[in-house]
């Protein structure tokens, strides 16, 4: 099983050989890692369904003054 792909390889993948790959694989330039190479997948709707579910759930859950601090940061993440 192939443990890295080199630059020179890299050039020559297309975007399906690159999908097909069976996890993330390390870039190398001769015995230096460079890059990590990431196959994306879509996932599929169960899983984003039962993501989100316990997304919810958590929410449910969270106190009113964590609920204010979650909301506070992420409105301070707006500004620029």
């Amino acid at each position: 099983m192939k443990t890295a792909i080199t630059m020179r390889e890299l050039q020559k993948m297309s975007a399906g050989a690159i999908q097909a790959l069976p996890h993330a694989m390390p870039v190398k330039n001769g015995t230096a890692t460079v890059a990590l190479l990431v196959p994306i997948r879509k996932a599929s709707p169960e899983l984003v369904d039962k993501v989100l579910s316990r997304i919810d759930e958590a929410a449910a859950r969270r106190s009113p003054e964590q609920t204010a601090a979650i909301e506070a940061m992420l409105g301070e993440r707006e500004e620029p």
